[in-house]
């Protein structure tokens, strides 16, 4: 059995914990204290999380792919217990961060209790799963989107992207059991190309908030980001499973090594640094497309793990931190503002305060989910509780 890639993880854990500080930092003091931006992020880190998730989907396609083909499954049926699968993994922690998520929203808002049953089904698409598509970004109960902070105007504003994995994951599942070469080899990269491109004509980071029109038909730019980035990982797959195997030259392992480590650490100075700190934020002065183009050669190279620098990450210390990444992103932006209540947080001196109490306090609970969630609530579902005792035998049989 191959050996897990811990690097992997590394980033994962890495990049997660680095949310927290985004939030903490600059989310918090806007929409909480109604603060100027003090401390400004690049927000260009988020595509190695759609890269590794876009892998790992192409991975479960091989996976799946001579089953599929030896019982005439059609694609949509395939993209639909892909989709299936991913709803019962991470469907319990999505619906509770989300409830998490509303209920602090609606309590920081004063809201009256009287009028919780009316929000909460205003918030609905939310809690399908459909914010990626634009879909939630605002209501009837909060306002039309930009009426007042982000930070308020949804459940939980980071699970755009757990949105992402449920809706785009479909759709590119369903182009890979369609046609996996006409996909990785011509759809994937010619609409990457376009789409990013027209991104840095007009320099604008695609950052899930934003909105385009194309005449009267408008979209959010999370959906199209989404599916270039997960159909960039499933790029990445194909590369690495026709390079996986080869003998690399030691001259070629030094060059490897190189590269991974230089793309590597500047993606975590770029991704830690604040861009408006004095001195050290216009040290690496590089725009959102080169940091983009960088990620992606750093998530090729660990993903192959043929290099030193990956092999130096790579060490089971990371294997429990990588699993709690999504728990910690699903949950870490309501536990937020709730440590940021207890601690009556009102001054900017207090912030790395926040930071400390809240990164421990979502790491405490996501591991606890974590545990409830695999030995209680997956056991649980697998067994279809929503079916009768006479369907499951029937299955079964």
């Amino acid at each position: 059995m191959k050996q897990r890639n811990y690097a992997i993880e590394f980033f994962r854990i890495m990049f997660a914990v680095n949310f927290l500080a985004v939030h903490v930092y600059m989310v918090y003091p806007t929409g909480y204290m109604g603060l100027p931006f003090q401390t400004i992020y690049a927000l260009d880190n988020i595509l190695p999380f759609m890269l590794f998730s876009g892998f790992f989907l192409m991975h479960n396609f091989k996976k799946q792919q001579k089953y599929a083909i030896d019982q005439n499954i059609q694609p949509g049926l395939q993209a639909g217990k892909y989709l299936k699968a991913r709803l019962i993994g991470l469907m319990p922690a999505f619906l509770a961060a989300q409830l998490l998520g509303f209920a602090v929203v609606r309590m920081t808002q004063k809201t009256p209790l009287s009028q919780w049953p009316i929000a909460l089904v205003n918030h609905v698409f939310e809690f399908f799963g459909l914010q990626v598509t634009g879909l939630g970004m605002g209501n009837g109960f909060d306002g039309v989107w930009g009426a007042a902070p982000r930070s308020v105007q949804m459940m939980n504003s980071p699970m755009w992207f757990i949105s992402g994995i449920f809706v785009l994951g479909y759709f590119v599942y369903y182009l890979l059991a369609k046609d996996e070469h006409k996909f990785i080899g011509f759809i994937a990269p010619l609409f990457s190309i376009v789409f990013y491109a027209s991104q840095f004509i007009i320099d604008s980071n695609p950052n899930w908030f934003n909105f385009r029109n194309l005449g009267d038909f408008g979209y959010a730019e999370s959906f199209p980001h989404m599916f270039a980035g997960l159909s960039l990982g499933c790029m990445l797959h194909a590369a690495v499973e026709r390079l996986k195997d080869k003998q690399w030259s030691r001259g070629m392992r030094v060059i490897l090594t190189i590269a991974c480590a230089i793309s590597s650490l500047i993606l975590i100075y770029k991704t830690w640094v604040p861009v408006n700190m004095p001195f050290w934020g216009q040290l690496i002065t590089i725009n959102w497309a080169s940091v983009h183009l960088i990620s992606i050669i750093m998530s090729f190279l660990i993903l192959l793990n043929a290099d030193g620098f990956t092999k130096l990450l790579n060490h089971k210390i990371w294997r429990v931190p990588g699993s709690l990444a999504f728990y910690i992103y699903m949950f870490h932006y309501p536990i937020i503002v709730i440590c940021g209540k207890v601690l009556k947080v009102e001054d900017l001196s207090q912030m790395h305060l926040l930071y400390v109490v809240s990164t421990v306090a979502t790491i405490a609970f996501s591991y606890l989910f974590m545990k409830f969630n695999d030995n209680v609530l997956q056991p649980w579902l697998k067994k279809k509780p929503w079916y009768s005792k006479e369907q499951i035998a029937a299955s079964v049989l």
